[in-house]
């Protein structure tokens, strides 16, 4: 099988105080990280992540930017790579890790979800990284 990535968004760390009062802000206990999905003029999906003193997360995540892609095939696409967020779902039916690419943070995503699943408010439900659905 040949590997296929397609772009999906790219992800910004930007201080708390510029996001934790948006109502849209989405706040994840499991890795401490609020998360605001940006519009834009070109829709280029751009989400603003900010952590708090208790995010478990590698600090090159919180503290540079990525880039995400899905891929046809997460398993393959790890093999031999450097992971900085190990692989785990989520929610239903969206897998993710992260890597280093030439020591850029790289999000790999395998999904059958459509995008606007993907960035609607319903898919949250039930999901361990916003468990209150938003």
């Amino acid at each position: 099988m040949t590997l296929k990535l397609t772009f999906h968004h790219i992800g910004k760390p930007v201080p708390l105080a510029e996001i934790k009062d948006n109502p849209e802000t989405k706040y994840s206990p499991l890795y401490d990280m609020y998360s605001l999905d940006m519009a834009n003029d070109l829709s280029v999906p751009i989400e603003l992540h900010a952590f708090g003193p208790d995010s478990s997360l590698d600090h090159r995540i919180q503290t540079e930017a990525h880039v995400a892609f899905k891929v046809n095939d997460i398993e393959a696409a790890l093999k031999n790579q450097t992971i900085i967020m190990p692989k785990y779902t989520p929610f239903k039916d969206y897998t993710c890790a992260m890597i280093l690419l030439n020591q850029q943070p790289v999000e790999l995503i395998e999904t059958t979800l459509s995008e606007r699943e993907i960035w609607g408010d319903g898919i949250f439900k039930d999901s361990i990284l916003y468990p209150d659905g938003k």
